[in-house]
């Protein structure tokens, strides 16, 4: 390529700067020469902003487990929002002020956070970065989880791949564990309305995998939101995450909706990233229980046909509860229930594209 797109990457923070730090500075090292970087954090009550900022002016450590220890020479340029100073800006102003923090076009040491003064959860604090991310201009947005550790060459190939085919409306890397960084945690997978099931590929082999895939770009029905490149074209069709579900299948319903409108999802096995699994829903473990199963609920009726819808009914009761029965997870039994009915009643603004 002659000229590389725009990239914004999106980290959303919530209470979790050591990860957020660890993944900025992986992402320090990467090849893409032509990206910003944006923090939405999400009303953290920690230190989360002050921590963030001090790495950023290089007064801060990074500790990692995953990675050869990097102490970054440059300093990152900070320029901090609130949200409605984020969302009411206009334009120019913005490219105004991009242009002056930025020391030069290819160096990208600059870091734009944007504070927002309620925790929106995952899809709305995501799409306050995309707006923003959109009025600077991006020509691709990276949804990128703050637990992540990015190999170096991860944008690059993403990028490559889907600039090279107007079909692709969002692609994913592999992603492997952070604690098993050779152990497949997700490489997109497929949804089967019948039962209520995200079938992955998690644990896989990538000789299992490699096998459906086509220049190693492997079809999926979804890929994970953990790490989720989409081209601004696909934004402005098909809008934006679903800020109903606050957290978990926001990704599903996404990924739906877009090869819904005829894109195609895939997830490319020529790059990897390194997941810590379920970070923050595990500083709040009884609530994503709720959300996880309310919004399977919602999933399946923007995007079951009704037969699979039927079948999700009787079937999904009878694959979780007698699950958590055998694990005696007694008190997670009655968040299925209250997240089950709360799914079947939630409204429904966005209505999906139909499925192909």
């Amino acid at each position: 390529m002659v000229e590389w797109p725009k990239v914004f990457i999106i980290i959303l923070n919530w209470n979790g700067w050591e990860d957020t730090i660890e993944c900025l500075d992986s992402l320090h090292d990467i090849s893409y020469p032509n990206y910003d970087l944006i923090i939405v954090d999400n009303d953290s009550h920690d230190d989360s902003l002050a921590r963030i900022r001090a790495y950023a002016r290089g007064e801060l450590a990074v500790e990692s487990a995953s990675r050869i220890f990097n102490c970054r020479i440059e300093p990152l340029h900070v320029t901090t929002y609130t949200r409605r100073e984020a969302e009411d800006i206009h334009v120019a102003t913005l490219h105004k002020k991009l242009a002056a923090h930025s020391r030069n076009e290819t160096s990208n040491a600059s870091l734009v956070i944007i504070q927002n003064e309620q925790n929106f959860g995952y899809p709305e604090g995501n799409n306050i970065g995309m707006r923003y991310a959109l009025k600077a201009s991006a020509d691709y947005v990276l949804l990128l989880n703050n637990d992540t550790v990015v190999d170096k060459h991860f944008l690059t190939e993403l990028v490559r791949a889907a600039d090279n085919d107007a079909s692709i409306g969002v692609i994913g890397p592999k992603i492997c564990f952070y604690d098993a960084p050779n152990t497949i945690q997700s490489a997109g997978g497929h949804i089967d309305f019948w039962r209520g099931r995200a079938i992955g590929n998690a644990g896989k082999s990538d000789d299992e995998i490699k096998r459906f895939a086509v220049d190693k770009l492997l079809p999926a029905d979804f890929v994970s939101g953990s790490c989720f490149l989409i081209k601004r074209k696909v934004i402005e069709d098909v809008g934006m995450l679903d800020p109903t579900y606050f957290c978990y299948g926001e990704d599903l319903d996404w990924c739906l909706r877009i090869s819904g409108a005829g894109y195609r999802i895939v997830c490319d096995l020529n790059t990897q990233i390194w997941h810590k699994s379920n970070v923050s829903t595990s500083k709040v473990k009884q609530c994503a229980e709720y959300y996880f199963h309310r919004n399977w609920v919602i999933n399946a009726r923007k995007h079951a046909r009704i037969p699979e819808f039927v079948s999700f009914l009787l079937l999904y009761p009878a694959y979780c509860i007698p699950g958590l029965l055998k694990a005696r997870q007694f008190g997670h039994i009655r968040n299925f229930v209250l997240g089950f009915i709360d799914g079947l009643f939630t409204k429904i603004t966005a209505q999906p594209a139909p499925r192909r």
